[in-house]
C-alpha cells in the first residue's frame, strides 16, 4: 500500500517556537513561523555542521530575572546558551558565523523611541561583536512577517517573506 504526504528519508523539519532555542547538526533542519518584530539567530559551525536557531522575542535577558530560566526570550541570552550548546556538541568557538532574519517594524508604541523590532537586531549584532561571532548575512526590518528555515550542514538560512512576493530569499 503506498502512503501519500510524506517522502521517505526526507525528516519533517524541527519546529522552534517563540522564546525556543535549539541546536542540531548535518542535514536536519529546523524552523521557526511567523516572525513579526522577533528575530531569527542562526549559529553555525562549517567545520562540524553543528548549529542551531533562536527564535528571540525582546533585545536584553541581562535586565531580565528569569533569562536564566528562557534564555531563547532574548537575543543575548539566547546567543550565549546557542554557543555553549553548540560547543558542548563539538563545534569550534572560533568557527561560528551567524545570520539573522526578522526584526520587522509590526506595531507602532509611542512608549518606545525604536521599534522592537529594530531593538531585536541591535541587541544581536552587539551580542554578536561582544563575542567575535561575525554576522555573514541578514535579513531584517520591514514591515512584514517571515518564515526561516535553517540547514546546520549548509549554513542556508531560507526566509520566506509574508509582504506579498512569496519569494524565498536564501541567507
Amino acid at each position: 500500500m503506498k502512503t501519500y504526504g510524506s517522502e521517505p528519508g526526507i525528516p519533517d523539519p524541527v519546529q522552534v517556537g517563540i522564546a525556543e532555542l535549539a541546536v542540531t547538526e548535518g542535514d536536519d533542519t529546523l524552523k521557526s513561523y511567523g516572525l513579526g518584530s522577533c528575530l531569527a539567530i542562526a549559529l553555525y559551525d562549517p567545520d562540524s555542521g553543528i548549529g542551531g536557531l533562536a527564535h528571540v522575542m525582546l533585545p536584553n535577558g541581562d535586565e531580565a530575572e528569569n533569562s536564566d530560566q528562557k534564555p531563547g526570550k532574548y537575543a543575548d541570552t539566547a546567543i550565549r546558551a546557542l554557543l555553549r550548546r553548540m560547543v558542548e556538541r563539538g563545534a569550534s568557538y572560533t568557527s561560528v558565523e551567524a545570520k539573522i532574519a526578522g526584526g520587522s517594524d509590526m506595531f507602532e508604541f509611542e512608549s518606545f523611541d525604536e521599534s522592537v523590532g529594530q531593538r531585536n537586531v541591535e541587541a544581536a549584532i552587539d551580542e554578536l561583536e561582544k563575542l567575535g561571532v561575525p554576522l555573514i548575512d541578514e535579513d531584517t526590518g520591514g514591515k512584514h512577517g517571515r518564515t526561516v528555515e535553517f540547514t546546520p550542514a549548509s549554513g542556508t538560512l531560507s526566509v520566506q517573506t509574508a509582504n506579498g512576493d512569496a519569494g524565498v530569499t536564501e541567507l
